[in-house]
């Protein structure tokens, strides 16, 4: 139950509502005109650059007939925005636009509008549907059953994504950046073989984790586009590559866990290799499935949204697997050397590097702000900017939090009296971590302002 109140605080922080990306700035022809002739074209802008593949448009008359139109052309001079043919002239009378499309990190968004031709033209064949809505009527709208697809649902699965994430590239730098510093030689230290072990563990579970995330985010992503093909959304987007790379990445750092388990010396060491190569995969994928890709500065905030998301991992993550393991790893050793130094030996190790990585996480988080955030009062008056002051306000406790167990307790570590207090503070430290990352989850479900 560690991040039960992480769930809760940031599910409940934006109506679910709210939980759509992109929308619909305007159309050719516009939501409720009446024009003289039919169009030759239809013209749809998004507040950000849709994926053609993934884009649909269905025309319906009066009567009931409608179509499918064909793939949109994209227009060089604006990505935001798309074309659609029309081969043959409209019917005079009213018209019906129901579109569906994603933006390049998948969010689905669905919308209608209507327009009226004078005069009368040709009509193209179609199968039949009912036209309900009114003239003018337009309608912007995320699917909410109360299913996978819908806002919770979303949030939770982008949740346990992170959380995973962060455990996995934690669990390599734990190896990496603390019990190598710590010791070198895992087979002939007990304390660093239990750790490394242990360690290798929990990497197996965050990596499935993970990969379950990812399997449930396809069905909701393909449940809210029944009518593009699997294989078009998996092989003709840059969401279904990260998609795909996601969960081989994950098989990849789950295999590699499970041999650090059967293997000893070199095969061993290797088998961390592959972990490491996994892990760095993944550090990419967030970027390449958010904002950052989907954003008129992407070439800045792709890698910021890298280094942020590895930063935080090594920092937080490596954090969280001293607590579960490394800890337990100290008591547990059958050696003379207290558990009390242990620990203190892996602390004195981290600490630098938390520094760092935290440094690195408030930097590259503060680009990333000033890309997202424009103008800058959007941070005070959109749901986004709102979000994410909510968000800082808890990276500031986490850092609290951190400054006092670094000024307070890490003196205190060659005494065993102090593992208590240390694993307290700590998991205090990973509750509100926990709250950032679910606050992160909601954000990246958030149009931009």
């Amino acid at each position: 139950m560690l991040f039960a109140a992480s769930l809760m605080t940031a599910g409940m922080l934006v109506p679910a509502p709210l939980l759509a990306h992109a929308r619909l700035l305007r159309s050719e022809p516009a939501a409720g005109a009446s024009l003289a002739e039919s169009p030759r074209s239809l013209r749809l802008v998004f507040s950000e650059r849709p994926v053609a593949e993934l884009t649909r448009i269905w025309l319906t008359r009066a009567n009931g007939d409608r179509f499918l139109l064909g793939v949109p052309q994209r227009d060089s001079a604006d990505q935001r925005a798309l074309d659609f043919a029309l081969a043959t002239p409209l019917a005079g009378g009213n018209w019906r636009v129901d579109w569906s499309t994603a933006s390049r990190d998948g969010h689905v968004i669905k919308g209608s509008f209507n327009f009226t031709v004078e005069q009368s033209a040709p009509q193209a064949a179609a199968a039949e549907q009912p036209d309900s809505s009114p003239v003018g009527a337009v309608t912007e709208e995320t699917p909410l059953p109360p299913a996978l697809s819908g806002a919770f649902g979303a949030f939770a699965t982008r949740w346990l994504a992170f959380l995973s994430l962060f455990a996995v590239i934690g669990v390599v730098a734990f190896r990496f950046g603390v019990l190598r510093r710590v010791g070198a030689d895992e087979d002939a230290d007990p304390f660093l073989h239990i750790a490394s072990t242990n360690a290798a563990s929990l990497g197996i579970a965050a990596a499935i984790a993970l990969l379950v995330s990812a399997l449930l985010r396809l069905f909701r992503e393909s449940g809210d586009m029944p009518d593009v093909p699997l294989a078009t959304m998996l092989l003709s987007t840059l969401w279904g590559w990260t998609w795909l790379a996601q969960c081989f990445a994950s098989l990849a750092a789950a295999a590699a866990f499970r041999a650090i388990h059967k293997t000893t010396g070199r095969s061993r060491h290797n088998a961390w290799k592959v972990a490491l190569a996994a892990a760095l995969v993944l550090s990419i994928t967030p970027a390449l499935a958010g904002h950052a890709v989907s954003g008129d500065w992407s070439l800045i905030a792709v890698p910021a949204d890298v280094i942020h998301v590895l930063a935080g991992s090594a920092w937080l993550g490596t954090l969280a697997v001293i607590v579960i393991v490394g800890i337990s790893a100290a008591l547990k050793t059958p050696e003379e050397r207290r558990p009390g130094e242990r620990v203190a030996s892996l602390i004195n190790v981290f600490s630098p590097l938390a520094l760092v990585c935290g440094g690195t996480v408030l930097a590259t988080g503060t680009v990333t702000s000033l890309i997202n955030v424009s103008p800058l009062g959007a941070l005070w008056t959109t749901p986004y900017g709102v979000t994410l002051i909510v968000k800082l306000l808890f990276v500031a406790l986490l850092f609290g939090a951190g400054a006092w167990n670094w000024k307070r307790l890490k003196p205190r570590l060659t005494g065993d009296n102090a593992l208590v207090p240390l694993r307290s503070m700590a998991s205090l430290e990973l509750v509100i971590a926990g709250v950032v990352l679910g606050i992160t989850a909601v954000l990246v479900a958030l149009e931009l302002p």
